[in-house]
């Protein structure tokens, strides 16, 4: 299933890519990297941006005492309240990352945690470390579990697929591709102790000086809610990631069929007579990204993508 899965998304991406030069060698936060990743949480919705902006050196001074030279990689949160109907910016800080050979170090508390590593083999796990401060536990475990190589757009990357360790209280997980990083899942660790306290989510976009990437789950890289656009219009869903039942939020106006349906289409919901604030129960689907259609009586459709974990 897990092999199958991975070549549903493989498949999807080399439809998704577009390439407008040669690509260089393949590296970690080239010239104009940035990423943007999405983000839904109960009432807020909105995007995570993540940009290369400079290069600065840091010494490892707990490990090695070895000084590296740094991506300085700045983080930046864009956001909509559908409580206050509030537009937001708000800064995450600054991520200090460097990659030699096939691995990605990123820093922490004075030293470098692998954040990913390309040459891994099947079997292989490592720590990663905490992305902001929690009761949770300051590291994790993840674990790789395939590992593979996919062709976009006649150039070859390697891509490895991971999943955290049982106990782990900071997660990754999903497919991971070089010089793109996590496609189902935020760049960085996410907590596993404490529900809905989120950074980011999946992948939206990636681009650089020489290459662009969409997943196709925004109607485009930096999208919020359509200006001017009320709320009233929307589907809300939270939380998002949901783990045993999510809260819908229909349109004001209406009675819906709601059909929730795994991207590969092996597992599915659906509901009748769905209106205003609807609780849904989904502890019997798996883990993974789903496709949600909300359609009335006229089979106008809100469609929206739900990530279910299971821990």
């Amino acid at each position: 299933m897990i092999q199958k899965s991975i070549f549903i998304i493989i498949t999807t991406i080399s439809f998704l890519c577009l390439f407008h030069n040669k690509l260089p060698a393949q590296v970690w936060a080239p010239s104009g990297a940035e990423w943007y990743y999405e983000y839904n949480n109960f009432w807020v919705t909105g995007y995570v941006q993540i940009v290369y902006t400079g290069d600065t050196l840091i010494n490892d001074n707990l490990s090695s005492g070895q000084i590296h030279n740094c991506q300085t990689l700045t983080k930046t949160f864009f956001s909509y309240n559908y409580e206050n109907y509030e537009f937001d910016t708000i800064s995450l800080g600054n991520e200090y990352t460097y990659s030699n050979n096939d691995t990605v170090f990123i820093y922490r508390s004075g030293t470098f945690y692998v954040l990913f590593d390309f040459s891994a083999q099947v079997g292989d796990s490592w720590i990663i470390p905490w992305t902001y401060e929690t009761i949770c536990d300051s590291t994790g475990l993840l674990n790789v579990i395939s590992i593979g190589d996919t062709i976009i757009n006649n150039e070859e990357f390697r891509y490895i697929y991971v999943e955290p360790n049982d106990a782990s209280e900071w997660i990754i997980q999903g497919l991971i591709i070089e010089r793109i990083g996590p496609i189902m899942h935020y760049m960085l660790p996410e907590q596993n102790c404490m529900t809905d306290l989120l950074e980011g989510g999946p992948l939206r976009c990636y681009n650089d000086d020489f290459f662009q990437f969409n997943t196709g789950i925004a109607s485009y890289c930096d999208y919020i809610v359509r200006i001017n656009e009320s709320s009233r219009n929307e589907l809300v869903v939270c939380p998002n990631p949901a783990t045993g039942s999510i809260e819908v939020h229909c349109p004001d106006q209406g009675t819906y069929e709601l059909i929730l349906k795994s991207l590969n289409g092996t597992n599915s919901l659906q509901f009748h007579g769905i209106k205003g604030k609807t609780l849904i129960d989904i502890s019997t689907l798996p883990s993974g990204f789903y496709a949600l259609s909300l359609i009335d009586y006229k089979s106008n459709t809100i469609n929206t993508k739900l990530q279910i974990l299971k821990k």
